[in-house]
């Protein structure tokens, strides 16, 4: 008996290695990676934790490895980036929790974090034909430049629900970039010692790994598009406009959904970047000094506590104490005012843009209930005396009394979503006329369409996941209830055959929609032909105008840019407005 059982256990293990060395492998020069089939769906290869930048130096720019190595890489290891844990602030920076598996396990963090996933359809390697490739996907993920992974759990940022509803005819990727402190310090003393903006590098990375190898995984480097909700989508915006818009950001369409980040333009010597690297400076025990050597040899356990340090110090308006930041190089400028200036990457064959339908309420501060709390908010949003003006023209044109009757969190949402959002929207629609293709996602309704909901849609594949996810946005039972059925049979099918159809051939009704989607119209001041997704009679799929980024409000805020960067406003009668007053603030610089 233990003789034959031994044969057949010897048979078993002779096919598994005969399985494993069957499966496909990607030779880079650092070391070779080998697929498995992903657990999720069997039709699906997955080439796991694939390494494109080697461990970066700290605050420093990235790059490929430096060594040669040919042999298979264990794909079983920590890769996600050091980042806050936004359950443990007050304020987080994304409004809230992030959008992930509530029952994930916290996952390891480290600095080595530049490792990428890739999803390949089956089919593509039995038919060994190395001729066949496919459009790729490349996803940068948002999590208000704080946080976020690859690996965000559940369906999310998988390529499970773009491949299935390509019909397996289209490949997806997903990689890392360091977030918080680790990868947007900015400002003067970073430009000369360090890198700021270094998550853009980390990201421009990973696009130039795809442009090298993605053919090894049957992807076609001349078919990419690049896709992100919120902080991934504002990011993507910043490839477009990198250097003026002189810099080929190696994709050629893009899908940006919540497209949103916060103006930092202060790059002056010792002004709001520098003073925000001198804090992070400070909690990290290396002084309130511009010390970089001494950040670099901190232990790396102190740097991250640091960083969750700053984001609970900084008295935080809701939005992004850190991201992408005038550095003179990449971002020359505020996006509005590259927009305008026709400083942009125009070599796109076609963008699909997006918001949801109420982007700032999550934003906007729960006790905001006064005008005195209004001020308060405004003074934090655009702080210093040579900001007044500005100031005063934002509450002429957001009269809370007046509007919004005096709900002051309707109102500071407004701000917000204007503001961070969807006037992000109108500057990549109007960008690109004539090859733009827009939606305004009010599921199940204007007032409960919060900023996420949308990749709900876009990632499940199933009941159990559309609960789950609708849970980690903290939605009522009994509206999970109602909203997961119609997710799963009236909005997901059609929303995900608009985004595979427009990954694979760059326009949304390619796959044969029931309802075709134009691009946009500018009517002069709101966009017509949009796309409207919502409860509504006979199909949740409609097509209308959007207000929500009209001229308007956008051009309004245009202009508050231009007097901004006209100014020369600097945080220097202000540092301290930066901070909690609970706090001692050390010649209104130091926390």
């Amino acid at each position: 008996m233990r003789s034959s059982f031994s044969l057949v256990a010897l048979g078993a293990l002779l096919g598994l290695t005969r399985a494993l060395e069957d499966l496909p492998v990607i030779t880079l020069p650092w070391g070779k990676y080998r697929a498995e089939v992903f657990g999720d769906d069997e039709e699906i290869l997955l080439f796991r934790n694939v390494r494109f930048g080697k461990e970066p130096p700290r605050f420093g720019a990235p790059s490929f490895p430096d060594w040669e190595d040919g042999s298979i890489q264990s794909p079983d290891r920590s890769t996600t980036c050091i980042q806050i844990n936004p359950k443990k602030l007050s304020h987080p920076p994304a409004g809230g929790n992030p959008l992930e598996d509530p029952h994930k396990s916290p996952a390891a963090q480290t600095e080595d974090c530049l490792f990428l996933d890739i999803y390949v359809p089956r089919w593509v390697y039995e038919e060994q034909d190395p001729s066949t490739l496919l459009p790729v996907t490349v996803w940068i993920y948002g999590g208000g430049f704080a946080f976020g992974s690859k690996n965000q759990g559940g369906p999310l940022y998988t390529g499970k629900s773009a491949l299935q509803a390509s019909n397996y005819n289209s490949i997806f990727v997903t990689g890392n970039y360091r977030v918080g402190a680790f990868g947007w310090l900015a400002g003067d003393y970073m430009q000369q010692e360090g890198q700021p903006n270094a998550g853009l590098y980390d990201q421009a990375l990973l696009f130039e790994w795809v442009q090298t190898y993605i053919n090894q995984a049957r992807g076609d480097n001349a078919s990419v598009s690049a896709w992100g909700e919120s902080a991934g989508a504002g990011s993507i915006l910043h490839h477009l406009i990198r250097e003026d818009g002189e810099v080929d950001p190696k994709f050629h369409t893009f899908a940006a959904q919540s497209p949103g980040f916060e103006w930092a333009w202060d790059n002056s010597p010792g002004g709001k970047l520098d003073t925000m690297y001198r804090n992070f400076s400070r909690l990290a025990g290396c002084d309130f000094d511009y010390n970089i050597d001494c950040l670099r040899k901190a232990p790396v356990a102190k740097l991250a506590d640091a960083n969750q340090n700053l984001f609970d110090l900084v008295r935080q308006t809701g939005l992004f104490p850190v991201g992408p930041a005038v550095d003179g190089k990449w971002i020359k400028n505020l996006s509005p005012i590259s927009f305008s200036e026709d400083k942009y990457w125009k070599n796109i064959t076609s963008g699909l843009i997006s918001h949801v339908a109420n982007e700032g309420y999550l934003f906007s501060p729960k006790d905001m209930d006064s005008e005195a709390k209004y001020d308060a908010f405004l003074n934090e949003f655009l702080p210093g005396s040579t900001l007044a003006p500005q100031r005063t023209a934002i509450k002429a044109q957001y009269d809370c009394k007046k509007t919004w009757l005096g709900d002051y969190r309707l109102c500071v949402a407004a701000i917000i979503a204007h503001a961070v959002f969807t006037c992000n929207t109108r500057d990549l629609a109007t960008a690109y006329p004539g090859k733009s293709y827009m939606m305004d996602y009010a599921f199940p309704a204007d007032g409960l369409a919060y900023h996420g909901s949308d990749l709900v849609p876009q990632f499940v594949t199933n009941a159990t996941e559309t609960e789950k996810l609708l849970e980690a946005l903290d939605i009522e039972k009994y509206l999970i209830d109602v909203m997961a059925p119609l997710i799963d049979n009236a909005i997901k099918p059609v929303f995900q055959n608009y985004f595979a159809s427009f990954g694979l051939y760059g326009s949304p009704d390619s796959l044969g929609a029931r309802l075709p989607w134009p691009t946009v119209v500018d009517d002069g001041d709101e966009f017509s032909d949009v796309m409207k997704v919502g409860l509504s009679w006979g199909s949740p799929f409609k097509v209308g105008s959007d207000s929500k980024n009209s001229k308007a409000k956008c051009s309004f805020w245009s202009g508050i840019a231009k007097e901004i960067v006209a100014s020369k406003a600097t945080y220097g009668d202000s540092h301290g407005g930066l901070f909690g007053t609970q706090y001692p603030i050390n010649g209104g610089n130091e926390l």
